[in-house]
């Protein structure tokens, strides 16, 4: 007996493979079941006739750090998101335990997981001064990142468009972004131009993660200098050529109509 039937919807399942025509069952809050089902098989039976059913969606790249203000996440759930990442563009709470506990304290209708950003964690050491860390401040950098993924981040962010993270330099990215791979984080980069040097700032992201040893997630994957509209296909080459090499690249875009 399943407490829950979901019949007639077409089922698009997440593995590639074309939509089809298929009831769901459920129980216990688990899929048990893809195929034919009888009705009399089910406590409840949902008619999606006409529909689409699908697995939630991940929203990768958000903002939604205080999720707990809005628990109800309907700007989410609406579009079918289930989950969300936060701490993006190098922006994330301070302390992730912290995060977490209060997320736990009011619990959101989606999945909430962050990084621990970059900006955050320059300007609790070197505050918004613009030179590259002393030994001893990287050291601190590198313990509030390691800190961060201990207490459950799941990968670094980094804003390098934004202040303090515009004057960090290749180097101490690498360095701070390793300590998340070695936690098994990835680095996910709003990048250092998204325009004029586009190609350098892709070639960027890619050279942290290729030497930090982790998965790269490049954000907002665009161009927004008229002046280089067209330049996405280079930009797009050279993830290209990094996943030939076997390094994990992937990229966001904006769900909207932008650059």
């Amino acid at each position: 007996q399943y407490d829950l039937v979901i019949i007639g919807a077409t089922v698009v399942d997440g593995t590639g493979s074309r939509g089809r025509r298929a009831d769901v069952a459920i129980r216990g809050g688990r899929i048990m079941s893809v195929g034919t089902i009888e009705r009399s098989a089910a406590k409840e039976v949902l008619d999606a006739n006409g529909l689409t059913l699908a697995p939630g969606f991940i929203d990768v790249h958000t903002h939604a750090d205080d999720v707990w203000e809005r628990p109800r996440a309907e700007n989410f759930i609406r579009m079918g998101v289930t989950s969300i990442v936060a701490g993006n563009c190098g922006g994330s709470a301070p302390d992730v335990a912290a995060a977490f506990e209060r997320a736990a304290q009011t619990p959101a209708s989606v999945n909430f997981a962050t990084l621990i950003g970059h900006n955050t964690v320059r300007r609790a050491v070197l505050g918004s001064a613009n030179r590259p860390p002393t030994a001893g401040e990287l050291e601190k950098m590198k313990a509030l990142v390691w800190k961060g993924m201990a207490d459950g981040a799941v990968g670094f962010s980094t804003g390098l468009q934004y202040v303090p993270g515009t004057y960090s330099k290749t180097p101490e990215l690498i360095d701070l972004a390793r300590v998340a791979a070695n936690a098994g984080g990835l680095y996910a980069s709003h990048m250092r131009n998204e325009g004029t040097e586009l190609e350098a700032s892709v070639a960027e992201a890619i050279r942290i993660g290729e030497a930090a040893g982790g998965r790269v997630q490049i954000s907002h994957l665009k161009v927004d200098s008229p002046s280089r509209w067209g330049a996405s296909e280079k930009a797009l080459g050279l993830i290209d050529a990094a996943r030939k090499r076997g390094q994990e690249v992937e990229a966001d875009q904006y769900a909207y109509t932008a650059a």
